[in-house]
Order: structure tokens, then C-alpha cells, then sequence
């Protein structure tokens, strides 16, 4: 069981971020041509989506069920978000809304004592998960998302700006045309190249 303080492993997602971040650069960085470069950001952009989809909800679940069941302290050092963001995580598992008080009584003070979390855990559904198995998935799966999401991040500068060159000379591609070449839709198109002709200042 993990102690009230955890001794979880931490992952570096300042590395792991910056390292992801400058392979994606380096990699489209090279691809000369604005249509293959847009087809391989899209590439990049949908697998991060698929891989945050899939690891999300149970990096959540992994993250609650220590927090809210045996009072694990500091998991989003773990899960490598902001304590607001963790905060704003907890308050939705137990009323689907971010803003909402966990707190006893609505006393910011206030601490719920392990009876109350364990109680309102229960109440709201929150799964209760292996505390070992919990504890030994989270970090890997928190690094997986926090990957994944810096590709993306990363991608999407590209997928805009590429997205935009296609629709100008020489190429005056049309969004369908353009579409058909990411495996997306004519409105994403839409919308990435009026994100990258915003960031000119058009």
C-alpha cells in the first residue's frame, strides 16, 4: 500500500515534453513539400489524439482511486498537470463540474477526513482500483499522455501553416482536395488554415 505521502516514481515530463517536442520539429521541420508535410503533421495529430483517448481516462481513474481511497498525496507531480488542474479533476469525479467545493461543508479550510473521501468516492462512483496496481500503472501512463500531447502541440503549427499553403499559389488546393490528403474533414481544413492566417495577421 502506498503511504499517505507517496513513493511514486516522478516521471521528468519537462523532458519527456521537450524531447517529444523537438522530434516532431526536427521531423516535419524536413519535409519540404507543404503537402507532405501537412499529410505527416495530421499522421502525428491523430495518433496523439488516439493515445491520449486511450490512456487518459485510466491515468485518471489510476490517479483518483490512490487519492480519493488510501490518501495519496502529490499525484500531479505524478501526472505532471497543474495543482489546479488536479484540483479542478477531483471536483468533476465527484460532481461533474470543475468548480464545484469538495471541500466539508463548503469550508475551504476545511480537509475532508479519509471516512468523507472514501464516502463521497463511493457515492459519485469513483472506481476503486488496486492500490499497487494503481500505483505502479499511473507514472507510465501519465508520461504516455504527457508524450503524446506535447506531439501534438508540436504538430499542429505545421498541420496549420501546411493546411494554409495549399490553399495559396501555386497549389490553390481546395479544402476537400486538402481533406482527402490528411484524412480529415473539409471543416477541420477550415480551421486550421484560418488558425495559421490568423497567426499571420490576416
Amino acid at each position: 500500500m502506498p503511504a499517505a505521502h507517496h513513493n511514486l516514481t516522478v516521471p521528468d515530463h519537462k523532458t519527456l515534453r521537450a524531447e517529444a517536442t523537438s522530434q516532431v520539429k526536427e521531423e516535419l521541420g524536413k519535409i519540404a513539400r507543404p503537402d507532405d508535410r501537412f499529410k505527416r503533421a495530421c499522421e502525428i495529430v491523430q495518433q496523439a489524439d488516439l493515445e491520449i483517448a486511450a490512456h487518459t481516462e485510466e491515468r485518471n481513474q489510476a490517479a483518483l482511486s490512490l487519492w480519493f481511497y488510501n490518501g495519496v498525496r502529490g499525484l500531479d507531480k505524478v501526472l505532471g498537470i497543474l495543482p489546479n488542474a488536479y484540483s479542478e479533476m477531483r471536483r468533476f469525479a465527484l460532481h461533474g463540474d470543475k468548480k464545484a467545493t469538495i471541500n466539508p461543508g463548503g469550508d475551504l479550510n476545511a480537509r475532508m477526513t479519509a471516512e468523507e473521501r472514501i464516502a463521497a468516492a463511493e457515492k459519485a462512483g469513483v472506481p476503486r482500483l488496486n492500490p499497487d496496481e494503481a500505483a505502479d500503472q499511473l507514472p507510465s501512463l501519465a508520461a504516455t499522455v504527457s508524450v503524446a500531447a506535447a506531439r501534438r502541440k508540436a504538430a499542429m503549427p505545421f498541420l496549420q501553416d501546411a493546411a494554409l499553403a495549399l490553399t495559396e499559389d501555386p497549389y490553390d488546393w481546395s479544402t476537400d482536395r486538402i481533406a482527402k490528403l490528411g484524412n480529415t474533414t473539409p471543416k477541420y481544413v477550415r480551421d486550421v488554415k484560418n488558425k495559421a492566417a490568423k497567426r499571420r495577421g490576416h
